[in-house]
Parts: C-alpha cells; structure tokens; sequence
C-alpha cells in the first residue's frame, strides 16, 4: 500500500538543503512590489515537510514565523508571497501560501533569504545582490537557480540567471515550475563610467571617459571607441580594470566596444556616452529637496523634490539623473522644462500626477509647481540622484558608485528629506500599506502636520497647530531634554534653543509655514507648523 508521508519537526531532523530556495520575484514591474513579491522554494527530500514552526527572515528585522499547518510536497516548488492570493491582485500569480505584507520583503538591490527550521537550524541561505555576483535585470524579471544545480550551492551567484519565460500580468518568472535553463553568458561586465571635461571654456573643449569593467581576463578582447583615443586596462589580460578614452570633442557622443566574438567569445559589450557640457557652472540656484520612493502602484510612488533657492529665469538648465544600484551615473535623464521660478519655489518632478495628487491630499498645493517626469525618475530606495546644470553635476544624493541597499541613505518605499543640509529618512518599507501621507507611519516632512487638530507622533506632542497666540505646547512622554528647531520654507534655521517649560515662544517668528523638529532622548519628531 502506499501513500504520501509528511514530515514535521515531531518526527525528524532537518538538514540543510531539504528545503531550497530556486527562485525569487524582488523587483515586479506588472503591480507594486507590496503584492508582486514572491519565493519559490523546492523540497528536496522523499517526503512532505510542515512548515508550521519554521521561520523565514532575513539579517535584518524581517521575520516570519509560520504558525500554522503549510505542507510544501515532496519534489514540488512551492510558491509564497508577500501579496494576497488572488491572481487578480498580484499580477497573475498562482500562490501557494501568502505570508502577507509588513512581515518579510525582498530588497530591490540586494537582500537576504534566509529558512530556519523549527530548532533554528539554518536549512538555506541566499545573500543575492550584484556585489554578490548575482544577475539584477531590474523591475519585472525574476531571479532563478540554474534547474541543473538544485544540488549545488545556491548562495553562489553565477548559479542563477534571470527568467525569461512571461508569466500572469507580463512579468518574467516561472513560479511553481522548473526554472528556465541559463543560457551560456558573457562573464565579463562594464561597470561605472565617467566622462570629465578636460576644460570648461566658452569654446570647443575635449573630454576623457573612463569606464570600468570586470570579470574579463580570460579571452582575447578588441576595445573601440567611435572617437577619441583608446588607452587604459587591456582587458585581454587584466580581469578588472579601466579603459579611458581620451581627446573626444566636447558635443560628440560616442560608443565603446568591448568584444571577444572574433575569437570564439560571448561578450560584444557597448556602452553609450554622451558628451558633457563643458561649460563654466556659474552660480547654482536649485538644490535637491527631497527623494521619494512612496509604496504605490507600479511607479508611481517615485518623486524628485528640488527648491529654488533664488529667482531662476530658465529652469531647463538644470537637470536629474538616476544612477541605478551603485553602477556610477548614467548622466542627464531629465531635463527641466522652458520655465522661469522664483526664489523659495518648491518643485515636484513625479511619474504620476493623480497619484501623488491622492497621496499628498491638501499638501498636494503647497508645490509651487507639480511636473510630469519621464520613465528616467526610476530610483527604487538603493539608487543615487544627481542633480545637473549646464551638464555638470552640482549635487548628489547618495553615492553613484554604492548599492544604497543597508546604507544610511536608503529610502526603499520611503524618503529622503533635506533640512538645514542635512538629509533625514523615513524608515525603509515605512509607508507600505499606507495610501496618504497623513495616514502613513512615517508622512513626508514637507507634508506633515498639516492638520488643525493636534499632533501626536513618537510620543511627542506640539500643540495648538496654528499657532495663533505666540506660543507652542511642545510635551514629551520621553524622559530627557527638549531640544527644538524651526525652519523656514528654505530650509534655514531660524529658532534653535532647548526648552524647560514646555512652552516654545514663536512671538519674534513671522507668520508662515515653518518645519518644526523636536528631539528628545534618541526620539525626533518632523511636523509642519503654521504660525499665524
């Protein structure tokens, strides 16, 4: 007689590799991330395993323990995620199990993947990201264990390939099946790139591109360049390294060749450079504000906020660049349009006006002006922004040539917010689940505390809001001193003082809409205050 045999943490021991992680979805395109994220895990062992009493998490705070009876098959890939059910919601996935949203995420950039068993043994670990070697095709493409290697270590990361087969709502993956093969690829990759004005005249000038590679070393490669002279790092010899290109005319564009083909290779890498703008900067009068990566459907959620610190008469001098996951800059990607500002303007470069309209609510016509940006606004919480005028960068957020994945400046569904120069963050993944700014964990600063009714957030408390007598309750169920500071729209300090009585005095403050930052202890609380 036979039958199906089901293990469970009562009847025997785990070992690592009974259950293997064969495919994951961090990145969808098709819906937001908040319902499009899923794992794929096989059970390689000859029965069924419980995983009632297991644990999914990551290094970090993401943790999810499963509490109830969920049988993954013997030989099966089973499918769990982080949206709902139903193929309707979460891009036409067919799941096996929904762990729901706020518990584990999958980061963007990099992560990690990581099935405890009911006695905390470590059964499998995946540390993916491209500092880890693992392929990253962005937004819509699935990251997949070559099926040849379910027995290998699935924590190197030239064991997987990103899938290629559609599934559901247009996304590339193979949930609940075996995985697409990895085609044979090129090893080799080019990496951040620079291109620097050797001077910055009136005239013609001459520029010189660097541009990085890796993984090469071991064929014979031929490096061209449409213009310019070829130098730096031969590729044939040196696994990792530079080619510069130097002598390019200042307003040529030029392609860079990295091929082995001739020779029986798979690597005919290009890469597109565009000339900078060698022209004297002059004066910079718009400055980033802040970085949006707002948990909302497909793109919509990603803003640039940039202010004006004085009367700029034509605002397409300046633009925005995305650098993606530490690759280095990608240049120019928007271009501010044919206008003319004034001088504590604030702007809001978006991909969509009705969502961020339903996100910001009233604060929505505070903006000065609400632009519609092109694909280019693309950052996902882990990428730089550079700002440009005239083509050269005159400020940056974040690093170009780091992931921002674990770094200090990650604003993964969340922000990034400026004030008296410094940037501040919302917590990553703070405004999932959220559909307005007022209604979120963390609500963006330039739209916080809106509200007449008085505010209460981290403990603190700052009444009335408006002021209208020329003082401010600001009381703390935190032990330890109060620390305040006010900012103008402009993002100047104009009161900073520690208070004893509870009372902030804001007689000598003109009317207007002011930033208030309260700190106490390790807590600090951002609300907007109107002073009548």
């Amino acid at each position: 007689m036979y039958g199906t045999v089901t293990v469970n943490a009562a009847s025997q021991n785990f070992n690592p590799g009974d259950i293997v992680v064969t495919e994951f979805m961090n990145d969808s395109d098709a819906v937001s991330d908040t319902v499009g994220e899923w794992l794929e895990i096989y059970n390689s062992t000859g029965a069924d395993i419980d995983l009632n009493g297991w644990t999914l998490k990551d290094d970090g705070s993401d943790s999810h323990t499963f509490s109830t009876s969920v049988i993954v098959p013997s030989g099966v890939f089973f499918v769990m995620g982080r949206g709902p059910a139903d193929p309707s919601q979460n891009g036409g996935l067919n799941l096996d199990h929904s762990y729901g949203d706020g518990v584990f995420t999958l980061g963007n950039g990099g992560d990690e993947i990581i099935i405890l068993d009911p006695s905390l043994n470590e059964i499998d670990r995946v540390e993916y990201g491209s500092a880890n070697g693992f392929p990253d095709g962005g937004p819509g493409f699935s990251i997949s264990l070559e099926p040849t290697l379910l027995n290998d270590d699935n924590n190197v990361g030239s064991n997987w390939c990103l899938s290629t087969s559609i599934y559901g709502d247009g996304d590339s993956g193979t949930p609940g099946l075996a995985n697409d093969v990895c085609s044979p690829v090129c090893e080799a990759s080019l990496g951040s790139q620079d291109a620097v004005c050797d001077a910055s005249t009136t005239g013609v000038d001459t520029y010189t591109v660097t541009l990085n590679y890796s993984g090469a070393g071991t064929s014979d490669f031929v490096v061209t360049a449409t213009s310019g002279t070829v130098g730096g790092d031969d590729p044939s010899t040196t696994a990792n390294g530079s080619i510069t290109v130097s002598g390019i005319a200042e307003g040529t564009d030029i392609t860079i060749t990295m091929d082995d083909t001739a020779t029986g290779g798979l690597c005919a890498l290009t890469r597109e450079v565009t000339s900078p703008v060698c022209q004297p900067t002059g004066s910079v009068d718009l400055e980033l504000q802040g970085i949006l990566d707002l948990s909302l459907s497909s793109s919509d959620g990603k803003a640039i906020h940039v202010i004006a610190i004085d009367d700029i008469a034509d605002l397409s001098v300046y633009g925005i660049g995305v650098a993606n996951n530490g690759g280095g800059t990608d240049g120019e990607e928007y271009s501010f349009p044919v206008m003319s500002v004034l001088s504590g303007d604030h702007i809001l470069v978006v991909r969509s006006e009705a969502a961020m309209q339903a996100y910001f609510e009233s604060c929505y016509g505070d903006f000065n002006y609400v632009l519609l940006g092109n694909s280019a606004i693309s950052q996902n919480g882990d990428d730089a922004i550079e700002l440009f005028k005239n083509g050269s960068v005159v400020e940056t957020y974040g690093d170009i040539s780091v992931d921002g994945t674990g770094q200090t400046w990650e604003y993964m569904d969340s922000w990034a917010y400026k004030i008296e120069g410094e940037w501040t963050y919302g917590a990553v993944n703070c405004t999932d689940g959220s559909s307005t700014s007022s209604a979120s964990d963390c609500p963006y600063p330039f739209c916080s505390g809106l509200s007449t009714s008085d505010l209460i957030h981290n403990e603190i408390s700052v009444y009335p809001n408006p002021v209208d007598g020329g003082f401010v309750a600001i009381k703390s169920q935190i032990l330890g001193e109060i620390n305040v500071k006010l900012f103008d729209i402009m993002g100047r300090c104009v009161l900073s003082k520690q208070i004893n009585s509870e009372t902030l005095d804001v007689r000598a403050i003109g009317s207007g809409v002011y930033l208030l930052r309260v700190s106490v202890a390790n807590q600090t609380s951002t609300t907007k205050l109107i002073i009548k």
